[in-house]
C-alpha cells in the first residue's frame, strides 16, 4: 500500500473511532439506565426483611470476580501478543467493555476492546480473537462450576431448579469436557477453513491452562455471592448452599441469550427458578433484582475506579 493510501486509511480509522466511541457509550448508557429503572420497578422491599450487612458482603465477591476476570484476560492477551501490555490502560479497557455488555447482542463488548487495542499496542484482530477465546472458556467453566455446585450441595426439590439438579451430572460431564477441550486440543487439529476464519495461527492449545483456572476461582466468587445474598434474604445456611450453583448458571445463560443486554431477564428468570423453592417467591424476586443491582454497581464502580487510577498514574 502506498503512503497516500496509508494516510487515507489512517484518517478513515480515526474518523470511525471518533464516531464509534460516543455512539457505543450512548447505547450502553441508555441500556444501563433502562435496566436500573426496570429493576427498581420490580422490587418491593416493603414485604421483605434484608440483612444489610450480608447484602453488602455479597457485593465483595462480585468485585473480586470482576478483577479476577480482568487479570485473566490480560494474561491471555499478553500470551497472544507475546509481550506485556500496560496494566492501567488494559484494566480500564476491560472494565469499559464490561459496561458495553448492556448493548443488544453483546456486540459492544468486542467492539470496545478492539477499538481500544492501539492503547495496548496490540492488533485489533488479536484482541478480537482473545475475546472469543475468553468467552468460550468463561462459558464452559461457568457451566462446569454451576452444575458442580448443584451436584455438591443438592438442588431444590421442586420446579425448574429440581430439573436442573436431576440433569446436573450429565451436564457437569459435558461442561467439563468442553473446558478440557479448550486446553487440550491443539489448534492445528482444527479444520483449516475454521482456523483461517477465526485467525487461529501456529500451534498450541486454544486456551492457556491459566485462563480456565482463574475463571474457576471467578465462578467460585459468584457462587459465594449467591450464598451470601440468600442468607441476607432469610435463607438458612443449608438453603443458601443449595442456591449457590444458580448464580454461575444464571450468568452463563444470560450471556448466551445474545439479544438480552447483559442477560437482562434471562438471568433473573434462572435465579427465580432456583431460589423460589428455597426462599419463597417474593424473596426470590428480590434476590434477582438485588443481584442485578449489585452487578451494575460492580461494573460501573470498577470502570470508574480503573479510569481514575489510570489518569492518576
Amino acid at each position: 500500500m502506498s503512503a497516500p493510501q496509508d494516510d487515507a486509511a489512517l484518517g478513515g480509522a480515526k474518523r470511525l473511532k471518533r464516531w464509534l466511541r460516543p455512539v457505543m457509550w450512548l447505547i450502553t448508557g441508555v441500556f444501563v439506565v433502562l435496566t436500573a429503572i426496570d429493576l427498581v420497578k420490580r422490587w418491593d422491599g416493603r414485604s421483605l426483611s434484608v440483612n444489610w450487612g450480608l447484602l453488602f458482603a455479597s457485593l465483595l465477591p462480585v468485585l473480586a470476580a470482576s478483577l479476577l476476570q480482568a487479570l485473566a484476560w490480560i494474561q491471555l492477551i499478553e500470551r497472544m501478543a507475546q509481550r506485556p501490555v500496560p496494566r492501567g490502560p488494559a484494566l480500564s479497557l476491560y472494565f469499559d467493555s464490561q459496561l458495553a455488555r448492556y448493548t443488544p447482542g453483546k456486540v459492544g463488548l468486542p467492539l470496545v476492546r478492539m477499538e481500544g487495542a492501539p492503547r495496548l499496542g496490540v492488533a485489533r484482530r488479536v484482541v478480537g480473537l482473545s475475546v472469543l477465546i475468553e468467552m468460550l472458556a468463561w462459558t464452559a467453566t461457568g457451566a462446569l462450576s454451576g452444575f458442580a455446585l448443584l451436584f455438591a450441595a443438592g438442588a431444590p426439590a421442586e420446579g425448574l431448579g429440581a430439573l436442573a439438579g436431576q440433569l446436573a451430572v450429565p451436564l457437569l460431564v459435558i461442561s467439563a469436557g468442553g473446558a478440557l477441550l479448550l486446553v487440550a486440543l491443539d489448534r492445528k487439529h482444527l479444520p483449516a477453513k475454521l482456523r483461517e476464519k477465526l485467525g487461529f495461527e501456529g500451534t498450541g492449545p486454544i486456551a492457556p491452562l491459566g485462563l480456565p483456572l482463574i475463571q474457576l476461582v471467578y465462578w467460585a466468587a459468584w457462587g459465594l455471592h449467591g450464598y451470601l445474598l440468600a442468607l441476607a434474604l432469610g435463607a438458612s445456611s443449608a438453603g443458601a448452599a443449595v442456591t449457590m450453583g444458580f448464580s454461575p448458571l444464571a450468568n452463563v445463560l444470560g450471556f448466551v441469550a445474545l439479544m438480552a443486554p447483559a442477560g437482562v431477564g434471562v438471568r433473573e428468570a434462572v435465579l427465580l427458578a432456583g431460589l423460589g423453592p428455597v426462599i419463597g417467591g417474593p424473596a426470590a424476586v428480590s434476590a434477582a433484582v438485588l443481584s442485578r443491582v449489585l452487578s451494575l454497581v460492580a461494573d460501573v464502580g470498577s470502570a470508574v475506579i480503573a479510569r481514575r487510577a489510570q489518569r492518576a498514574g
